[in-house]
């Protein structure tokens, strides 16, 4: 049994970031990846964020989780002086993987939480000398911009189809906050709902300078009183409970805990 790279990029992903074990027949009994994050806005105190992700038969574990922090020890060079993290995501409901992770010296110090927001019905005033206007994508170049801004923010996860997918749902909010002269947003938010689902915060962001004072709360208020014209009463957020920035923004509009959809078993490095 070894480890090998493929050929090429899997799901954009750089080969030299993607790990299958083969045995000795050449059948594939595994895939790993690793996943670079750099996340200051979102950890503050540890910004640096290395998520690993792993598939594979019991019998290819070892080898391919040895493989993948390997990795992740490498990729923490990027930035040597900060505070780094690895991690994976567990269902809470797979205790078999959960124990695998423990065993080998994970700790479950964060978890994906469901939060339910209510919506307000007037969206506040318009103060710090900032205005709310919608964000435009009626275009590729509108959609990248917007695109960029999250990924610029640590909001990696929307993509183009991704965005494109959440317009086309009944209930769909893009807004910004635009500060003074300056003429690019400096917080933008998305709050998009399927048919026969309550809406749900898909991503938010404060540009940095402008964190601290209270933005990502009026921005946030406004975004959601503009759900109530679909009826809507409550909207959903997944947050990361080690998020002090998330989970704080959440008190501030009341909402609590529901659920926990996903353990994060990881490590400092």
């Amino acid at each position: 049994m070894q480890v090998i790279h493929p050929s090429g990029p899997v799901n954009n992903i750089h080969p030299e970031n993607v790990f299958d074990v083969v045995n000795d027949q050449g059948v594939m009994c595994g895939r790993g990846y690793v996943c670079y994050l750099y996340q200051p806005a979102i950890y503050p105190d540890r910004p640096v964020r290395i998520y690993f992700s792993m598939e594979c038969t019991p019998e290819a574990e070892y080898m391919l989780f040895g493989a993948l922090m390997g990795r992740a020890l490498q990729l923490r060079q990027q930035h040597p002086h900060v505070a780094a993290y690895v991690y994976t995501d567990v269902n809470p409901r797979d205790t078999r993987l959960l124990n695998f992770c423990l065993h080998n010296g994970l700790t479950v110090g964060n978890a994906e939480e469901l939060v339910m927001l209510q919506v307000p019905q007037d969206g506040g005033p318009e103060t710090f000398g900032c205005t709310f206007a919608p964000i435009p994508l009626n275009t590729i170049q509108q959609q990248n911009a917007l695109i960029a801004n999250m990924a610029q923010n640590g909001l990696t996860h929307i993509t183009q189809e991704y965005l494109q997918m959440l317009a086309r749902n009944p209930v769909f909010v893009a807004l910004g906050l635009f500060y003074s002269d300056v003429r690019t947003p400096v917080a933008e938010c998305i709050i998009s709902g399927a048919p026969g689902s309550e809406p749900e915060l898909v991503a938010i962001y404060v540009a940095a300078g402008y964190r601290g004072n209270g933005m990502g709360k009026k921005l946030l208020r406004r975004a959601l009183s503009l759900c109530a014209p679909y009826g809507v009463q409550n909207v959903q957020a997944r947050i990361m409970a080690a998020s002090q920035p998330q989970a704080r923004l959440m008190r501030g509009f009341g909402g609590a805990p529901v659920s926990q959809m996903l353990l994060f078993p990881g490590k400092e490095l």
